[in-house]
């Protein structure tokens, strides 16, 4: 009996002990950890995130101000006020296509060669001719278990059938910048614009794509699977035609007249601004409105923000993605005597907005390190855990989107800015007129005689626009270097509008070390860029060259 009634006190103790650590489990899951955690934030902590670029075309800094931020309250309390905007981001190369292959894959142009938007020197041809989309961000996170999406702009000259390496899901624009048919993961398809406005269409498709591809993706993968969306709308290229919604939006908007709208005195400037004349009448006309077809244009995209927004907080995917709203360049709109326009060095063109929300990310917060296009595609790598090429020219910000950034002077302290000659190529027929020439990208006219140029004196065409250039920007300086031997250098601090180029009586040591900062990153690759643009190099991991 005795050893019976043992055996049962042993039993209960058995039993209150199995209560006790069950109680203890409890706890622990409710209460933080002794690092500050529970168990399930750990999981969450360990699950890949999801990433989505937003790109815009053409957008610029001073599109997104505090009295246009009214018009965009999804912009603003989704991602302005819930992440963190950069307000020193540039591109290297403030053209469409250029940037968009620097965005693909993290280098400077004279790295990936994409020169310009059109073939021989660049477009969409020659990005596939180079072999440049076998490693892509796209190949990169997809080789890490990513799904990949893309819907929308890609880059020039894309015209075709064909879906490039790395894109599990492809709605790619096809045409130029006035097509409105979309390849659809091979098959061609067409939105009649009289009933799909653009934007909306490529709303709805990124939107559906959240919802329908949320959870687990059976037979092969039986848990849910990050994903990197690239979403580029067309919005607010020109010719900037808004929705039907918005069309009456903004009527009392006036074009800002900045100190360099169409600069007083242009005398200091290089030969392709000084022949140029005031702003006439007409293109003054022609820039305010399409100025407020560009502002109704975003509003769309801000309507689109607010449904993928959306999409991600149902499907349960907000909380674990990292957003990036950005541009492919920026835009000018009659500074320094120029029409509508971009592709030069100036501050309008080269600054771009960028906000960027997720996991860590601080919420309402500006920071003012230098950080570029070439930028975008190591951080992505760096968020999915993908290798990084040792090709890539750019550093990822990761360092950057937690509550402690790394200190801005250990960060990078200047980078080149790269464009080729605008006219590189010489006319042919007998006499020049308006169906051989183009409108020139920069904006700048054309000279006065041009329509009596002939063949024989075409060759004088090569320097209208802007001539060929390498430029470093600091975070004091922009100096400029012409392939025609002029130069330029603005002291940004006392004057950030770029009026008076004080090249000619800067002190010689100022021009030497600045040239010297500039000769280190004419030609450099990989590690070599970021050790000539300064800052510790954040060390990012490196995969096989490609």
């Amino acid at each position: 009996m005795a050893d019976l009634n043992q055996a049962k006190k042993l039993l209960w103790i058995g039993i209150y002990a199995l209560f006790g650590l069950a109680a203890v489990w409890a706890l622990a899951a409710c209460f933080p950890s002794a690092q500050g955690t529970t168990p399930e934030d750990k999981k969450k902590e360990a699950e890949p995130p999801n990433v989505v670029l937003i790109l815009t075309d053409d957008l610029t800094v001073n599109d997104i101000n505090a009295d246009t931020l009214k018009h965009m309250p999804n912009l603003k309390s989704l991602l302005v006020d819930q992440g963190t905007t950069f307000d020193n981001a540039f591109v290297t190369n403030s053209l469409c296509c250029p940037s968009r292959a620097t965005i693909l894959r993290g280098q400077y142009t004279h790295s990936h060669q994409i020169l310009s938007n059109d073939p021989p020197q660049g477009g969409f041809q020659k990005f596939r001719f180079l072999g440049h989309e076998d490693s892509t961000m796209a190949t990169w996170l997809q080789e890490a278990g990513y799904r990949t999406a893309l819907f929308g702009k890609y880059l020039n000259g894309y015209s075709e059938t064909y879906v490039p390496p790395g894109w599990d899901e492809w709605r790619a624009i096809v045409g130029n910048y006035l097509s409105n048919d979309l390849n659809e993961n091979g098959h061609i398809v067409n939105y009649d614009p009289a009933t799909s406005y653009d934007t909306d269409v490529l709303s709805d498709k990124a939107s559906d794509y959240v919802t329908r591809t949320a959870g687990a993706d059976p037979p092969f993968f039986t848990t849910d699977r990050p994903f990197l969306m690239y979403l580029g709308t067309k919005a607010p290229h020109q010719p900037a035609t808004p929705a039907p919604r918005d069309a009456n939006a903004y009527p009392d908007l006036s074009l800002p007249h900045p100190s360099s709208f169409d600069e007083k005195d242009v005398s200091d400037k290089p030969g392709w601004i000084r022949d140029n004349p005031p702003l006439s009448l007409e293109q003054k006309k022609y820039m305010e409105e399409l100025n407020r077809k560009r502002l109704q244009s975003m509003l769309s995209v801000d309507d689109m923000i607010g449904k993928l927004m959306k999409s991600l907080k149902q499907s349960g995917e907000l909380d674990n993605t990292y957003i990036f709203f950005t541009s492919d360049n920026g835009f000018h709109l009659g500074e320094h005597r120029l029409g509508a326009g971009k592709w030069t060095a100036y501050e309008e063109d080269i600054r771009i907005p960028l906000i960027v929300r997720g996991p860590s990310v601080p919420e309402g917060k500006t920071l003012h390190h230098l950080v570029l296009n070439n930028d975008l595609a190591p951080t992505f790598a760096d968020l999915a855990g993908a290798k990084t090429p040792s090709f890539v020219d750019g550093r990822s910000l990761v360092p950057l989107l937690n509550d402690h950034p790394t200190p801005i002077e250990d960060w990078r302290q200047r980078f080149l800015i790269e464009s080729v000659a605008e006219r590189s190529g010489v006319v042919q027929p007998p006499f020049i007129n308006e169906s051989t020439v183009a409108p020139l990208l920069t904006g700048d006219p054309l000279p006065k005689n041009w329509r009596r140029t002939s063949a024989a004196s075409a060759q004088s065409s090569e320097e209208w626009g802007r001539p060929w250039l390498k430029a470093l920007r600091t975070e004091d300086y922009l100096y400029v270097d012409y392939k025609t031997g002029e130069h330029e250098l603005y002291d940004l601090k006392k004057d950030p509008y770029e009026l008076n180029n004080e090249y000619s009586t800067a002190s010689p040591e100022l021009k030497q070390r600045l040239e010297s900062q500039l000769d280190a990153l004419r030609q450099c690759s990989g590690e070599e860029c970021r050790a000539a643009e300064g800052g510790q190099s954040p060390g990012q991991p490196h995969g096989p060259s490609g």
